[in-house]
């Protein structure tokens, strides 16, 4: 998200990682609630003109709402019949707050970064 909007597919991609590929996305949807509801992140979706990024001015009640059961021109996942049907899906785009930011100054200040976190590592569905 630092760098870019992070997409409903990145999510499911990552927290699938994590946690199991048969991660059912009810829970990937858990996870971005936790980002929201946390602050370090907003919800937002790209522009109507396919330029840019707006944010939603939705509760997080109903951008959860708008990710799962679709929101302008893009279904939600709950009409995805395959994992297929997630990786082109821009129902929705996060977006990194000040928040968010600080906090992963603080973990690549541990050492966490994109390039030593992506690559082969141990979860809890074992090494990748």
């Amino acid at each position: 998200m630092d760098d870019d909007w992070t997409s409903l597919w990145s999510f499911v991609a990552k927290v699938r990682a994590f946690r199991g590929w048969h991660t059912p996305l009810d829970e990937v949807a858990d996870v971005i609630r936790w980002f929201a509801d946390s602050g370090l992140m907003t919800f937002g979706a790209l522009a109507d003109n396919d330029i840019g990024w707006e944010e939603w001015t939705a509760d997080t009640d109903e951008s959860m709402r708008r990710i799962a059961e679709g929101h302008g021109k893009s279904n939600g996942y709950l009409a995805a019949e395959q994992d297929l049907d997630l990786m082109g899906c821009e129902v929705f785009r996060g977006s990194i707050t000040e928040k968010g930011e600080r906090r992963l100054a603080e973990l690549e200040a541990q050492g966490m970064t994109w390039d030593n976190t992506i690559g082969p590592f141990e979860t809890r569905s074992g090494l990748l």
